[in-house]
């Protein structure tokens, strides 16, 4: 039962502070209105000239028409026209601009009703040119170069000086000797002595001469004995005479290449 009667309490003086809390912020505003003047709204008299009338619109039927035109300058490098025809409903018509690349851009249209369709082609292959920039010529200058005048000051004689060389004192400790080695002496060789041989000489034989055949069959017959004589040939040449002692002293002796172990 205490707890309810200070609930009910607490709940009373929320109210009041809340009622409080009201009844300032209306004196606020009241306070506040009371400050500013209230002025009433201004009325203006109406306007004494009349409304504007606009014209009545016409809708006019199509009419066919048709344009051309074209520049072409080379100086500044436009080159560019455009021509359109109309009968009254569809629109055809063909624009054409040269770029800076070279190429012709050439733009075919058809306007009507159901929208417009363009067709757009290039002509021409592009080039890109390497850019060569020209300078103006400017005069060369023509002012003279400017004369110093010359210093009036005499030049500066230095003395010159007077400290006499520095003297160094010998060293004090004895040069260095070395000993003397005599020169070696090498065994002289006496020159070896090469027997000398005398130059071979071989027999000369006459040409062996054959008979002409005059069919195939004969060539092919006498084809052996000539072997066996050319066998006999050089038997012959292998069996040669001995060379006496008397010959080979007379013959000439063939030089041999000279050897020299003398000492250096």
């Amino acid at each position: 039962m205490f707890a309810i009667v200070l609930k009910l309490r607490t709940s009373e003086k929320s109210s009041l502070a809340k009622m409080k809390i009201v009844i300032i912020a209306a004196l606020v505003v009241v306070a506040l209105a009371s400050e500013k003047p209230y002025y009433p709204k201004p009325t203006y008299p109406a306007p004494a000239y009349p409304p504007p009338a606009y014209g009545k619109s016409y809708d006019y039927a199509p009419m066919p028409y048709s344009f051309d035109w074209a520049v072409l300058d080379q100086a500044s490098y436009n080159d560019f026209g455009h021509k359109e025809t109309s009968d009254g409903n569809v629109v055809t018509g063909t624009y054409y601009v040269v770029l800076p690349d070279g190429r012709r851009q050439v733009v075919t249209y058809k306007a009507d009703d159901y929208g417009y369709i363009a067709d757009v082609k290039y002509d021409g292959e592009a080039k890109y040119p390497e850019y060569k920039p020209a300078y103006p010529a400017y005069p060369k200058p023509a002012y003279a170069p400017p004369a110093y005048p010359k210093p009036a000051y005499p030049t500066p004689a230095y003395p010159k000086p007077t400290y006499a060389p520095p003297a160094y004192p010998k060293a004090s400790y004895p040069e260095p000797s070395y000993p003397s080695y005599p020169r070696p002496s090498y065994p002289a060789y006496p020159r070896p002595a090469y027997p000398s041989y005398p130059r071979p000489s071989y027999p000369s034989y006459p040409k062996p001469s054959y008979p002409v055949s005059t069919t195939t069959e004969v060539v092919t017959e006498t084809a052996a004995p000539v072997v066996k004589e050319a066998e006999v040939a050089v038997e012959a040449v292998a069996v040669t005479e001995p060379v006496s002692e008397t010959a080979v002293a007379a013959a000439e002796p063939i030089a041999e290449p000279e050897t020299s172990t003398d000492a250096v």
